[in-house]
């Protein structure tokens, strides 16, 4: 598949701008005399829509649709979202304003757009679940509009969209009510706005504001909200765009002034100071010390570098047959980037292959079970054995290598509206790339971070990748076919983990009817945290240990777990029964066991 437009040879292979419209009047014309409906005003719509639009338009579409094959509405809770769902519950149904102290996001922008859909369709975890999908799509968009700022073409902008919105880790997350995907779709919103913000006169002035508007509204969801307008104001400053001058200081507080304000405002007015849970990573950092702060930095730079092959794997891909053009390097330093890159790759794959570690490095929303979280005891089972995974190690290593070889033949590019934007772009990524270490601190010494907390680096880094290839042909079938496999792999997996939360709450609430309390029952994560934990403070139970889950240890140590429900036997428990749920991703039947625990043996009477 080549992409081609009249009367312009540079679209042969999907680079560079497009200024002109993609047909000729001439096409319009004899499309709508041509049939008996070539009158209609439907059939002249459709006619006047650029061909090069319509890739988008496919993948909105099968973005909307898919939202109807995955159980968006299934009325449970995933992972942490409980706590943002239960001060959503307090603000519809009793007028308050909560935060829960346990929730470390600001959560403030999430708890009134989420509370905006629970006014319309009702106060539900479906209904939650519905509003993250909804916001994600419009970021897509602004996604879109992005690639358009770095003059990316609309076919590969397209096919960069569909690489966001599918991305695994990203669709897991957006069938939640998790803090994540809220913050990174204002994060992506805003860049937008900033970026076209480089833009002469008044159109960037707006849309600088625009950029501010929504920074302000991602610190209100996240503390990495900050975070946006300081990557804007390196770029500007090491760009020479802003001088320490009377006349830079409009510009200046054009970007910064509405995020500062917002988040000193919150910090001062609305949380009364460091939220709870907030310090409680403040005191890790603290704990942690250089030694370990250095080592947690080491790991997570091998990680980063790792999942951007990930994240940039179809069109990385898709581009191999262009190799030997990517590694015509003619500056020292674009070879020390590559070599200094391919130095920490290798040598990370020895480090962690000798720890036995191989990819997903992080698991969270996407392990070995596939997209989306378990929070089960032996919740769902793997996808496939070590040596597969061992493969995709191995993948992520090579697009991630020939990501580094695109982003360095673009060093010494002469200057232009597109390197500015993907200059921009390279600083809001790299204050990203520091805003992953603060809350991998708590992990250090366990499974180093989660896979969520460098999502942000996924949209900068397809968004670098197309525009560093806009000169390289890149080979659209293969492109598109790996997106088509990688959106049919979320899709399905996202459906997968749904349906299996599903059927656990469902057999929860079939113990409740049976009588088994829930200070009886550990059903997960999810369930006894949001039924559990408000429960256990209000009592002053206090945290357990080696309960037999890490859950029921902090967020319900209220559950003796005397009834378990899980997704294998377990020593010390009894099958009462087995129950077998729909996976599309498994090869083999699954189910799930509703389990209780032995009775300790009786002890035998005095001689």
């Amino acid at each position: 598949m080549t992409w081609q437009r009249t009367g312009s040879a540079e679209r042969l292979n999907g680079h560079g701008s497009d200024p002109a419209p993609a047909f000729e009047p001439a096409t319009v014309a004899t499309a709508t005399h041509a049939s008996p409906v070539a009158g209609s005003l439907l059939a002249t719509r459709i006619a006047a829509v650029p061909r090069t639009l319509w890739p988008l338009i496919v993948v909105i579409a099968t973005y909307v649709v898919a939202a109807f094959v995955v159980p968006t509405l299934a009325p449970v809770a995933i992972s942490d979202d409980w706590t943002y769902s239960r001060s959503v519950e307090y603000l519809v149904w009793d007028g308050k304003f909560h935060i829960l102290p346990v929730a470390a996001a600001t959560q403030v922008f999430q708890l009134f757009w989420g509370a905006l859909f629970a006014e319309l369709f009702g106060m539900t975890f479906g209904t939650l679940r519905l509003s993250t999908v909804v916001l994600v799509l419009l970021s897509g968009l602004a996604f879109y509009g992005l690639c358009r700022e770095l003059r990316i073409s609309r076919e590969r902008s397209a096919l960069g969209t569909a690489v966001y919105l599918f991305n695994p880790i990203l669709f897991a997350l957006s069938y939640s009510f998790m803090s994540d995907p809220h913050f990174l779709a204002l994060m992506v919103i805003a860049s937008y706005g900033y970026v076209r913000g480089l833009r002469p006169g008044l159109d960037g002035e707006r849309a600088t504001l625009l950029g501010s508007v929504v920074a302000a509204l991602a610190c209100l969801q996240r503390p990495h909200g900050a975070l946006i307008p300081l990557g804007v104001v390196t770029y500007l400053v090491l760009s020479r765009r802003l001088r320490f001058t009377r006349a830079s200081v409009v510009p200046f507080l054009r970007v910064v002034a509405m995020p500062a304000l917002t988040f000193v405002g919150y910090y001062l007015f609305v949380s009364g100071g460091l939220p709870h849970q907030q310090g409680y990573f403040l005191d890790e950092a603290k704990a942690a010390g250089f030694d370990e702060t250095w080592l947690l930095v080491k790991r997570l730079t091998v990680i980063e570098l790792v999942y951007v092959g990930l994240f940039v794997f179809p069109i990385a891909a898709a581009a191999l047959p262009a190799f030997a053009q990517l590694t015509r390097l003619d500056r020292p330093l674009q070879w020390l980037v590559v070599l200094s890159w391919e130095a920490v790759l290798i040598g990370g794959l020895v480090w962690f292959a000798g720890e036995n570690r191989w990819m997903p490095y992080i698991p969270h929303f996407l392990g070995r079970a596939g997209p989306g979280s378990g929070d089960l005891r032996a919740a769902r089972p793997p996808l496939a054995g070590e040596g597969v995974f061992q493969v995709v190690t191995f993948a992520c290593l090579a697009a991630s290598f020939l990501f580094s070889l695109a982003l360095a033949r673009s060093i010494g590019r002469r200057p232009s509206r597109d390197r500015s934007s993907a200059g921009m772009v390279l600083a809001l990524v790299g204050w990203q790339v520091v805003g992953a270490v603060p809350p991998s601190l708590l992990f250090r010494n366990w499974i180093i971070s989660l896979d969520r907390y460098i999502l942000p680096l996924m949209p900068f880094a397809v968004l670098l990748v197309l525009w560093a290839l806009n000169d390289v042909r890149v080979l659209a079938p293969a492109a598109w076919g790996f997106v088509g496999l990688m959106a049919l792999f979320s899709i399905a997996g996202t459906r997968d983990a749904l349906v299996f939360q599903e059927n656990v709450w469902s057999l929860a609430h079939e113990l409740n009817d049976q009588g088994i309390q829930n200070t009886s029952l550990d059903a997960g994560y999810a369930w006894d945290a949001y039924h559990l934990w408000e429960f256990g403070v209000a009592n002053g139970i206090a945290g357990k240990q080696d309960t037999g889950s890490w859950w029921t240890d902090v967020y319900a140590p209220a559950t003796d777990s005397s009834f378990v429900i899980a997704g294998s036997p377990l020593p010390g428990y009894v099958v009462l029964s087995e129950h077998p749920y729909s996976a599309w991703l498994q090869r083999k039947p699954v189910s799930l066991y509703v389990l209780q625990r032995e009775a300790p043996p009786a002890e035998a009477p005095v001689q």
